[in-house]
């Protein structure tokens, strides 16, 4: 090794935790052989894993290797390199072809020689065997330190922090977020709404959270929630130099039970994972979210049903027709144009409210003809109403006291049980009403009119669902024509 001027000192060591003074060892060592030897040294220093080849500094000295830039390459051992039996083959090969030397404080390897090469590939077997051992240490001790309650995720779950000293998770202050979420979920909100929801109300989490439906949906199927640990559940390699992640098996996922202080019970967390089975197994067009005139407008041109889109702007609006037409091969588009759902509803108010002087009066004509000893169904139908619509309040302020903790998850079913049997009875009550024979044009026509009114008084203040059910029970159809900035309607009545 007279003769050899210059070499490569690597240094490498396998995990951020070790500390720093495993690689200032290494070097030490190593240096103190080349200036024993008065070589020049270039030092390539990193953290990576021995089954890795794309390391960074291992890669910009294989590629000066190659340009026979280095006499040998000076390492505390082989498995420094690499622990992977085919990777290091190619390494010794680019050392081979640069006829580069591999030094350690113990021995030089010639790689051209068959004994230095034959001695390597003994090395490499029991480092592998040596790695498999670590490999399987590391595992038992990481699931007995799970078992102690011992948190080994790299980063805390929301709504705790990670105590240093005892190596367990607390709660911190998001917990209450989280514990509001799955309220709110039981409470019947979906994720996309608890999403929206969040983000306009400005709530904040400790990470800065940015609230998403997809996001949401992860929190809520977290078992760190109800104080368990699970490990184990993605396994991530490389592919082509990229790092891909994919879900393992259960049976090798590691769960610990009560290691730590849960933020929602057992009860409640079972309930939102089986209000999310039931929701996701319905038909894709329950899915989507109904608007209060889904269904109901048609294209005037086409017959096509218009659908709704969000606008870049904010709100909603409705969208252009664009239904082909064909024509043997051929088809056109229809080009009914959309929008803005605010321009829309005002004018439909408009021509909804002059329906409801029409229908007004009707029943004064009608009135002026009928004698006064027939039976008032209208006014005892509207009471019937105006309970079911007491007791549906009813249900959404008990839910209300559920999320405030006024009541218990049993004390809130229970009183809802029971007001929904009330609504079951007053509801069977009102289709007497509605199908009594003796029922007059009077009565049916004031019925409808006390809809009417309801709906210009107090849509706004109804669901999207709601509204969409109360129109549908009054409303034909709604023919729509858009051209250029002009655009009409034409309500049909049922």
């Amino acid at each position: 090794m007279e003769k050899k001027k210059t070499v490569a000192v690597y240094v490498r060591k396998s995990r951020e935790e070790e500390t720093e003074d495993t690689l200032q060892r290494q070097q030490a060592v190593l240096v103190d052989l080349c200036e024993r030897n008065h070589w020049n040294y270039d030092v390539y220093k990193e953290v990576g894993s021995s089954q890795e080849l794309d390391r960074p500094e291992l890669q910009k000295m294989i590629s000066r290797i190659k340009l026979y830039h280095y006499d040998a390459v000076v390492s505390a051992d082989q498995d420094r390199l690499s622990r992977n039996v085919g990777h290091l083959d190619q390494i010794k090969q680019t050392m081979v072809n640069a006829g580069c030397l591999f030094v350690t404080p113990s021995r030089v390897y010639d790689f051209r020689k068959d004994d230095d090469d034959f001695i390597s590939d003994i090395q490499s077997v029991l480092s592998k065997q040596e790695y498999q051992k670590i490999k399987a240490r590391l595992v038992r001790g990481s699931r007995q330190s799970a078992r102690d309650g011992n948190w080994l995720g790299k980063k805390s779950p929301i709504g705790y922090k990670y105590n240093r000293d005892t190596k367990k998770l607390e709660l911190s202050e998001d917990a209450l977020v989280i514990r509001k979420m799955f309220q709110l979920y039981v409470a019947g909100l979906s994720t996309k709404d608890i999403a929206y929801k969040f983000t306009q109300e400005g709530v904040k989490t400790t990470i800065d959270m940015i609230w998403s439906p997809a996001g949401v949906t992860r929190l809520l199927s977290n078992v760190a929630y109800i104080g368990h640990s699970l490990y184990g559940k993605t396994n991530q390699k490389k592919v082509d130099g990229k790092r891909t992640v994919s879900y393992t098996d259960s049976s090798e996922q590691i769960l610990v039970e009560n290691t730590h202080e849960p933020i929602v019970s057992q009860e409640l967390f079972d309930q939102v994972q089986q209000l999310k089975k039931d929701r996701n197994s319905r038909p894709p067009a329950l899915k989507l979210g109904k608007h209060k005139f889904s269904g109901l407008i048609r294209c005037s041109q086409c017959g096509g049903i218009h659908s709704f889109q969000g606008s870049r702007y904010g709100g909603k609006r409705i969208s252009s027709c664009q239904t082909r037409i064909y024509s043997g091969d051929s088809y056109t588009m229809c080009k009914n144009g959309g929008i803005t759902l605010s321009k829309f509803e005002e004018t439909f108010h408009y021509y909804f409210s002059q329906h409801v002087k029409k229908l007004e009066r009707y029943a004064d004509l009608i009135r002026e003809h009928s004698s006064d000893d027939e039976p008032d169904y209208a006014q005892e139908l509207e009471s019937k109403l105006k309970q079911i619509t007491k007791l549906n309040n009813d249900i959404k302020r008990i839910q209300q006291g559920f999320m405030m903790e006024i009541f218990t998850q049993s004390e809130a079913r229970e009183q809802i049980q029971q007001i929904k049997q009330q609504i079951k009875s007053l509801e069977g009550q009102v289709r007497e009403l509605e199908e009594e024979g003796s029922t007059t044009e009077l009565d049916r026509v004031e019925m409808t009119l006390m809809k009417m009114r309801r709906f210009l008084a107090h849509g706004d203040k109804l669901s999207e669902r709601e509204a969409n059910t109360v129109l549908r029970e009054l409303i034909d159809v709604v023919m729509y024509t858009k051209t250029d900035e002009e655009f009409n309607i034409e309500i049909t009545m049922k």
